[in-house]
Parts: structure tokens; sequence; C-alpha cells
């Protein structure tokens, strides 16, 4: 009777541990998939988090890659001058992002025609014939904040072929002419004399601008003002400049590529 009271009881035995050990079920989503599933959700919120920081940083992104894109100015201003003096004066920049600092400038200008009258706009009472006036510039900008706009400071160096077929130029002069009335003699001075002059050559210059520009999408413009010195060719001081001081005003408007 031994033996089958113990097999009885190690029958017993086995049957409780086996029930001890049976793992209890975890609960179940609505997906009908394991709790333990559940911790993929945190991941991919996560990832949403992290997906909606680089828009942001797309936006600054597409901003600062219109901004670098190179641009074409027409300066209006030597238009408008030109055509009050039947001159054609074209003046242009091209501006060449390097980076968000940094541009290269180039200044290029055309100057064709005889004009009407004597222009004081460059020199007191000059009138041109046949003028051609073809050159460009080029120099650096640096913008103060590093978003290619705004604020700069810039060196532009220039270079200049000028021809003209003469030039008159009113000079003090005088000549003596007398009127005799009842009261006696009188002198009368004329003081208008014409000096006609062939010029060719060169002239150049070194100016220093601080300026400011502004950029949208399909338009920008900048402004600048500036001082240097410049050096005439030509030896005649009056389709150039004075005692080899410059002074320049620019206003530009364009598009960018």
């Amino acid at each position: 009777m031994k033996n089958p009271c113990v097999a009885a009881s190690s029958i017993l035995l086995l049957a409780l541990f086996a029930n001890a050990e049976e793992a209890v079920p975890l609960p179940l989503s609505s997906d009908s998939s394991p709790a333990v599933a559940q911790e993929n959700p945190p991941l991919i919120a996560q990832e949403g988090v992290a997906n909606n920081a680089p828009e942001k940083c797309n936006a600054n992104t597409e901003d600062y890659q219109r901004n670098l894109r190179p641009s074409a100015y027409l300066h209006p201003l030597p238009l408008f001058v030109g055509a009050a003096y039947n001159l054609f004066m074209f003046n242009s920049t091209f501006e060449i992002p390097l980076n968000l600092s940094n541009s290269v400038i180039v200044q290029p200008a055309v100057w064709l025609g005889s004009s009407d009258g004597y222009i004081t706009v460059f020199d007191d009472g000059v009138e041109y014939e046949k003028l051609i006036r073809v050159g460009s510039g080029i120099g650096m900008r640096r913008y103060v904040r590093d978003r290619s706009q705004g604020f700069y400071v810039q060196a532009i160096a220039s270079l200049y072929y000028i021809s003209a077929k003469s030039i008159s130029s009113r000079e003090e002069g005088y000549e003596e002419n007398y009127d005799c009335g009842y009261g006696g003699c009188y002198s009368n001075l004329d003081s208008k004399i014409t000096i006609w002059k062939k010029v060719k050559g060169v002239t150049a210059d070194l100016v220093f601008y601080i300026g400011a520009a502004h950029k949208w999408q399909n338009i920008g413009f900048f402004y600048e003002g500036g001082l240097g010195f410049g050096y005439d060719g030509t030896k005649t001081y009056q389709i150039s400049y004075k005692n080899s001081l410059v002074a320049s005003f620019n206003l530009g408007v364009g598009i960018p590529f």
C-alpha cells in the first residue's frame, strides 16, 4: 500500500507545480495584440516630434537658399538723367553670393550719345559730343549679419574707357568792347568763351560704400553711398574726377536668377 500512496502524492505535486508555472495571460489591446506591443506608440510619437523640428529648419534653409541666389540689378537714376540730356546711360550691378556673409559684386556700365545741353550733374557745365564710356567695377560686399541681406560694407574698384569727339566747356574769359554815347565810352566785358577738346583715355576709381539690401522671392533692391579716390587718364578733369575725390550713390532694383 505504501508505493501506491507515494505515486499518488507525486502526481498531485506535479499537477500543483504545473499550475503554478503556467503564465498569467496578458491583457489584450483592441487589436488583440499583447500589451507589450504598446511600447511602439511612444516611439511613433517621438518620431513625430523629431519630424516637426526639421520642418522649421527647412523653412529657414529655404530663406537662406533664396538669398544665396545670384541677382541682377538695374540702376534707374542714370537712365533718367541720361534721358533728360539725350544720353544712354546704363549702369547695373551683379551680385554673386559666396556664402551668407560675402558676395562678389560686378558693376558694368555703358554710356553712349551726344548731350543736347550742358550737364551740371557731373561737372560745372560740360557738353558731351559723341561720348563713349565703357567699363566695369568689381569688388566684395560683406554683410553685417550672416543672412546675405541687410546692412553691408563694400569696396569696388572700377576702370572705364572714355572717348569723345569734343567737349565744350564754359570757362571765364574777357573780351573788351566799348560802347560810346552821350555820357562817354564804357567798357563792356563779354565772359563767354567756348573751348573744344578731343578726349580719349581711361579713368579709374576705388570707392568704399555703406549700404543695405532687401530681398524677397522674386525681387530685391539695394541702396548705398560711398567715398573714394579717382584717377583721370584723360587729363581733362571735365568728364571724370576733380582733385581725385569720388563721391557715389547707387540705387538698384533687380531680380534673382
